[in-house]
């Protein structure tokens, strides 16, 4: 790619990443739920927001360990993708829980400039870095989806300063 071009793909990964143009910025899915609230599972939900963050978060620490060379294997099975409970124990935990969310991300988006986009990571079974951020977002997306119909369902939608209506 030229350098033209490859800025302006590593702009549309970031973007993708936060959710740019497309529904609630990612880095403010989290903000003012109360944390009993991230434990609750309306209409017998699947998973809780905490549980759906967690495993935001377990597949993007995995993610960004392997942009950066690591030769993190996926797990034997899907279950072990989802660590934890579905109910924070404290107002601490859940804070916690949410701020890994946002400092992944922000690990993602610098992680766009950390190379050049179309190398492969030779120990991802040859994936390109651009493959990698872009299965990230995608990802990401997916499940910031439920977790906006779950806050929906528990009347905690949308947060400060709006969310994907306009």
């Amino acid at each position: 790619m030229t350098n033209m071009v490859e800025a302006d793909v590593a702009a549309q990964v970031r973007g993708a990443l936060r959710g740019k143009g497309q529904f609630v910025d990612t880095t403010r899915l989290l903000d003012a739920l109360p944390w009993r609230l991230a434990g609750e599972r309306p209409g017998g939900a699947e998973h809780s927001v905490l549980r759906l963050v967690r495993h935001l978060n377990y597949w993007q620490d995995i993610y960004l360990e392997r942009l950066a060379g690591v030769d993190h294997p996926s797990p034997p099975h899907d279950a072990e993708g989802w660590p934890g409970g579905q109910s924070p124990a404290s107002e601490e935990e859940w804070l916690d829980t949410a701020a890994h969310f946002r400092d992944g991300l922000a690990r993602a988006e610098a992680a766009v400039s950390d190379g050049a986009l179309g190398d492969t990571l030779p120990l991802w079974g040859g994936r390109s870095r651009l493959e990698a951020l872009i299965g990230l977002a995608l990802h990401n997306a997916y499940h910031a989806g439920q977790v906006v119909q779950l806050r929906r369902m528990l009347d905690a939608w949308p947060p400060p300063g709006g969310g994907d209506s306009w």
